[in-house]
């Protein structure tokens, strides 16, 4: 299952060039990755109380079409690989206007490990947390 948000662009996310700068767009998938939980059900601060973290270990961005101030970036995002202790997310980034065109402005991936807040030792959230593992599985894109 895919979900789109919008962020509007900020002045001060873009570059000397006018464009959004190259790192904003990590923040961008953070943005969309922690609605997306929080629409599953599971907002990333109550997880985080239950001593369960997921820090990213894998971040792939690939740059196609500039984001510039005024535009909207609507980004989707989408479970593409499900694992007991890693989740794998992908993203599409395009332009507001631009939502349903045929190419995304930017492209990417981000890897989590699902860890123990106080160890920091991965832990499987299929056995820990096994509603959240179930809302996963229900999202997740079924040609992993």
């Amino acid at each position: 299952m895919k979900k789109t948000y919008n962020i509007p662009i900020r002045y001060s996310e873009t570059d000397c060039m006018g464009v959004v700068y190259h790192a904003n767009y990590a923040l961008y998938f953070e943005d969309a990755r922690s609605r997306f939980i929080a629409d599953l059900g599971f907002p990333y601060a109550e997880l985080e109380k239950q001593g369960v973290m997921s820090p990213v270990v894998d971040l792939q961005i690939s740059y196609h079409k500039p984001l510039r101030y005024g535009d909207t970036a609507s980004v989707t995002v989408w479970v593409s690989k499900l694992r007991a202790t890693r989740i794998n997310y992908a993203f599409e980034v395009r332009a507001g206007a631009d939502a349903q065109c045929v190419h995304p402005y930017t492209t990417g991936s981000v890897s989590v490990c699902i860890v123990d807040a106080h160890t920091f030792r991965p832990i499987s959230i299929k056995h820990r947390l096994p509603a959240l593992y179930q809302a996963y599985l229900s999202v997740a894109d079924a040609n992993e």
